[in-house]
């Protein structure tokens, strides 16, 4: 149960603290962030960003589906399969390209930053839910 690899608690908390790591990382703001997502100027063109943004669209249907059956084990599946998902989308979408040299910051994807921020606020509805509260650090 305490196991940080798989299907966890502590596997979507570190996902959960990870994916918000990025936007600090980024040095961009809370209010940058909800000023970008503000313009509706939002792109998705890798086939892995429109994954995941498929995933997150299912959150609803698993919350009815959840609710109808008065099983909670379907949210904690839905957020697995985001989790993975995300990972397949940060592995091949850079987010923030860095100088591999000096560390410095080269570029910020804000679509993809944006499609972090709504992952993270996926999870942390789900959390709300199971009535577990999520730490934005680890």
């Amino acid at each position: 149960m305490l196991d940080d690899k798989g299907n966890t608690a502590p596997y979507m908390l570190y996902a959960y603290t990870r994916i918000r790591s990025i936007a600090r990382t980024a040095n961009v703001s809370e209010a940058k962030l909800t000023e970008a997502a503000q313009t509706g100027n939002f792109t998705l063109q890798h086939p892995k960003e429109l994954k995941l943004a498929m995933c997150l669209l299912k959150l609803p249907e698993v919350i009815l589906r959840a609710m109808e059956m008065l099983m909670l084990h379907g949210i904690c599946e839905y957020m697995y399969e985001v989790a993975a998902t995300f990972t397949e989308f940060y592995d091949k979408c850079y987010c923030v390209q860095k100088d591999p040299k000096t560390g410095e910051i080269l570029s910020i994807d804000m679509n993809r930053l944006l499609l972090c921020e709504a992952t993270a606020s996926t999870l942390a509805a789900c959390f709300n839910i199971l009535g577990i509260k999520p730490v934005e650090r680890m």
